[in-house]
């Protein structure tokens, strides 16, 4: 076996990229003596085949097959580069191990090294050695013991079909070829897998692997050994299309036999049956202890659903499976128990170690692995058509002790309008008694209520059709299920607490710890606990919920559970509004889900409004007004009406330009995250992608995507649009984005923090692939790239310099490269910036949260953070006047861009496009169509001198009302 020496290793080191890496390790192995001139062409040609990243941050260059012959002896050259160097697709490496191997004496130190791997934890014992002995020590440390698993299923792709035993072959490249063949490869694939180099890694077996978009794996052993001129005989072959880490399960299995010097012993085996059971068996027959290390994909952790499919899926297996949060260091819990795994605190990112240990432990960590990988069944929601509320017909209530027009604002947790009576659903008070002397009756009692309660659930989750309102009654079931949960209410009554005392008790602890979570989303889910301990406790007092009526109202409460908004007949249910909960909680999901109109974080005074009181809910404007008058009350009916006539009208028309009544035109666009949308942009009357955002492309993977395949994805999209423009978003990273595989340090304010180009400027690479993609894929076709948050012009030059020396190369003839407005300083000093830009994009959301020191996600300061604040306005119109001055263009892509009230008033402060949501861009443009060009002037004018933005709302909407008139009046003189 090769020996590592001192020698062999450096530390310290730093360089610039991985080339220099890889010609600094092959001249260094020429220095010694290990390899003739010209080894370095042969590192730089494998890695040009398949990047030789391992993991953890350990790559391992090695030559090609025509480099053999400049191999004088086997040498390893270790480089310890503490500052990292990128090697591509996102991998940083601190730890490079050159390698010239003309036998398999090496392979020893590789397997340790891919065991090391395999078990987590290595990337922090390399980022604290600073010393050739410490990384001396850390290659060569006693092997750990390998686990073998007895008689179970492998948890990679090798199917039977890809098993192809003791057949004939003349030499390796026909077994190559085979291989390929029998993973159903062709064209470009097929011809890429056969050009990789075959690694012999050991007692004649070889590996041939190449990267692919999914993973896939075949087997194949010899009756008779070819006549090849290869160092070592050839027994079989592993070939492997990588994608992710899943190949690394069926090496580890292979390296078992040859780890105990059994691989022709493997490759004897003549049956499928015999060949799978002793891969999966191992050489020995010998049980153990299983690990596996999982990463937390869900974007806001394990919260109480994911929780409960990880536990649901550990309950399905015998074995005895326990969990701990490796990333906090955090103690071991059973995952099989939905409150232990709550309070794991695991966040996105977050790393977790599974342990199993019984007969069926290797099947469980498979299918929890595959769980986790899968998100734990979490899934974007398809959000349903508008649909309008019906509008009643019923006479305004005054009640005795509420004045008309009585208005309560919130927080908009699902848009719409709606017109009804009141419902107030008071919360039960429950009145028990604290101690009990029966304890043996107070379980039965708590027994029944938790059977009844699941039963209960269960039939819910059999009636709804949501597949995400199933998805919550199996976890609310799950809860109830909870072994900790019970214990902890089974000791209160052992103590002489009432069942209801002691449930209660539990459920409010444990309300309160997750509701004290720093994960604003996490913290809503409080309201799960909350209502499955409301349900029990109903039970155990005997009280009923109040029954909602039969006809068409508006909901009020406290807090909406979910378990309640899904046993609803929502063909009844107009909207709702709660003085609690959040935007982001599972009862705002579902309302939005459903096309209900809903308001939140309303003042708790109007649970004392009368139940039949009519109201007026409106999302739009985020308000409740309650006994409406007459005029206001049939004004409310006619909007609904209006408003569908108006979206039908727009519909027919989208195709239509947007052209004010003087002539005037303006492009608009539209807002997008995925760029399979772009025939969706077509098809609303779009005048191209306003905004790509693709950052959602890089944050739905778990690895960055490489040039080629972002290159695939832009131009997906420009195809689409058939010669329309697109404006694409770089990276906007950070804040309220982040990426799974780039851990970031915690920030006091995320938001003012690292994100959009000044990330960018920590990660080069990331920028210069996303503008090389770009450039390749936009061909003659009009490509608009736009840079986000940049705040000073260096960072501006600097991006600048980097897009000139990709465009100097490629040189796209329709491009334009323009930044985001949305620092407030960029507008201050936008008269620099248009001197250099192609164009701006004002993107009010982040201007109007920097401006106003509102967080945009603060509902309890949602009804400050108006984008028609003045100071807003003010410096829309110091960027325009700047851009115009040098002759550029200006856009806007925020969300005020779809507000009919500010549609005018982007107008006449010169935008020269508006980019919305997909749902919205027929409407604007239909908006546009109802203005003169004149008027939007004049109207921004006096807009920029109201005193806030109430003032400004006022000033449009009366601006409005005479434009109405004039052009009813006109209607009516033809």
């Amino acid at each position: 076996m090769f020996t590592l020496s001192l020698s062999d290793i450096k530390t310290g080191v730093t360089y610039s990229d991985k080339t220099s890496v890889i010609q600094a390790l092959a001249t260094w192995l020429q220095q010694d003596g290990h390899v003739a001139p010209g080894y370095g062409d042969c590192l730089l040609a494998r890695e040009a085949q398949a990047s030789t990243y391992l993991g953890q941050g350990v790559a391992i260059p090695h030559g090609i097959r025509d480099g053999r012959k400049l191999i004088k002896h086997t040498g390893i050259k270790v480089m310890h580069i503490p500052a990292g160097v990128a090697w591509g697709n996102g991998h940083i490496v601190y730890l490079a191990l050159g390698i010239a191997a003309d036998s398999d004496t090496h392979l020893g130190l590789l397997q340790q090294l891919a065991r090391r791997l395999q078990k987590g934890g290595l990337l922090e014992q390399i980022m604290a050695c600073d010393n050739p002995a410490a990384v001396l020590a850390l290659l060569q440390a006693p092997p750990e013991p390998t686990v073998v698993p007895q008689h179970l299923p492998i948890p990679i792709p090798l199917t039977r079909a890809h098993l192809a035993l003791q057949i004939t072959s003349s030499s390796l490249a026909q077994l190559v070829t085979q291989a390929a063949d029998l993973l159903g490869l062709e064209g470009r694939e097929k011809a890429a897998f056969q050009q990789s180099s075959p690694l012999h890694i050991g007692q004649g077996w070889w590996l041939c692997q190449a990267e692919a978009s999914y993973p896939d794996a075949a087997m194949l052993t010899l009756k008779t050994a070819p006549d090849t001129s290869q160092a070592s005989s050839v027994v079989g072959l592993l070939a492997l299309q990588v994608n992710g880490q899943e190949h690394k399960a069926l090496l580890d299995r292979l390296g078992h036999w040859l780890a105990a010097g059994k691989g022709a012993e493997l490759a004897g085996k003549a049956s499928p049956e015999e060949f799978w059971a002793a891969l999966a068996q191992g050489p020995e027959s010998r049980r153990t202890y299983s690990e596996k290390t999982l990463q937390v994909y869900n974007e806001h952790g394990l919260h109480a659903r994911p929780s409960a499919m990880l536990v649901h899926t550990a309950k399905s297996f015998i074995a005895d499976i326990e969990v701990r949060n490796l990333t906090l260091d955090g103690p071991w819990v059973s995952a099989k128990n939905l409150m232990q795994i709550i309070t794991l605190g695991a966040s996105a990112g977050h790393e977790l170690v599974f342990r199993a240990n019984g007969p069926d432990a290797e099947q469980a960590l498979a299918a929890l692995a595959h769980s986790m990988n899968e998100n734990l069944g979490e899934s974007s929601l398809a959000i349903s058509s508008e649909s309008e509320p019906t509008a009643l017909a019923a006479s305004p209530v005054l009640a005795a002790n509420i004045s008309a027009n009585t208005r309560f604002t919130g927080v908009t947790a699902s848009p719409g309008l709606a017109v009804g009576p009141i419902f107030v659903d008071l919360p039960l008070e429950f009145d028990y008694p604290k101690q009990a002397c029966d304890a043996e009756a107070e379980l039965q009692a708590l027994s029944h209520a938790l059977t009844r309660s699941r039963a209960d659930l269960a039939v819910t989750e059999t009636r709804v059709t949501d597949p995400y309102a199933k998805e919550l009654m199996a976890m609310h079931r799950e809860l109830l299920a909870d072994t900790s949960l019970t214990l902890g209410v089974q000791c209160r009554i052992q103590r002489g607490q009432s069942a209801a005392a002691a449930w209660w008790s539990e459920i409010d602890t444990l309300t309160r710890q997750q509701a004290a979570n720093k994960d604003a989303l996490l913290a809503d889910r409080a309201m799960d606990i909350r209502d499955v301990g409301h349900r029990v406790m109903a039970l155990l007092c005997h009280r009923q919920q109040p029954q909602p009526p039969s006809h068409p109202y508006i909901w009020v409460a406290e807090e909406i559970s979910p378990s309640q908004l899904v046993n609803l007949d929502t063909r009844q249910l107009l909207g709702w509004v709660s003085v609690g909960g959040g935007a982001s909680s599972h009862s705002a999901i579902l309302a939005a889900a459903l096309g209900i109109p809903a308001l939140v974080a309303v003042d708790e005074s109007v649970l004392t409004v009368p139940s039949g009181t009519t109201a007026i809910l409106d999302g739009a404007t985020a308000t409740l007004c309650l006994a409406p008058e007459a005029s206001l009350l049939d004004q409310a009916r006619g909007w609904q009406q209006q408003d569908q006539q108006a979206r039908d009208k727009a519909w027919e028309q989208r195709h239509q330009a947007a052209t004010t009544r003087d002539g005037h035109l303006v492009e608009v666009g539209a807002n997008v995250a995925d760029t399979r949308e772009a025939a969706d942009v077509v098809a609303v009357g779009a005048d191209g992608i306003g905004l790509l955002r693709t950052e959602f492309a890089f944050m739905a993977r778990r690895q960055l995507p490489d040039v080629a395949e972002q290159q695939a994805m832009y131009q997906t999209a420009l195809d689409a649009l058939v010669g329309r423009p697109l404006v694409a978003r770089t990276l906007d990273i950070g804040g309220d984005k982040p990426l799974l595989y780039y851990p970031r340090a915690d920030e006091d304010n995320p938001a003012l923090g690292v994100r959009g180009i000044r990330l960018c400027r920590q990660q080069p690479q990331w920028l210069e692939n996303q503008l090389r993609a770009l450039l390749l894929a936009a061909g003659k076709r009009p490509l608009r790239i736009l840079l986000p948050m940049v705040t000073d012009i260096a960072e501006w030059r600097w991006a600048k310099a980097l897009f000139d020396s990709i465009q100097d190369e490629i040189q796209a003839p329709d491009v334009q490269l323009g930044m985001m407005v949305e620092v407030p300083a960029v507008a201050l000093n936008a008269e620099v910036f248009a001197a250099e830009v192609d164009f701006f994009s004002i993107g009010t959301n982040d201007l109007a949260q920097y401006t106003l020191a509102i967080d945009r996600g603060n509902g309890a300061l949602a009804a400050l953070a108006d984008g028609l604040n003045p100071a807003i306005l003010k410096l829309i119109k110091m960027t325009v006047t700047a851009a115009h001055q040098q002759g550029k263009w200006v856009g806007l892509c925020g969300e005020l861009g779809a507000d009919p009230v500010a549609v005018p008033l982007l107008l006449g402060l010169g935008l020269d496009e508006l980019s919305v949501s997909l749902k919205q861009v027929a409407l604007v443009k239909s908006h546009v169509r109802q203005w003169r060009l004149s008027d939007c002037r004049a109207l921004a004018e006096q807009a920029l001198m109201a005193t806030d933005a109430a003032a400004v709302r006022a000033l449009v909407m009366q601006a409005k009302n005479g434009v109405a008139i004039a052009q009813g009046e006109q209607a009516g003189s033809h």
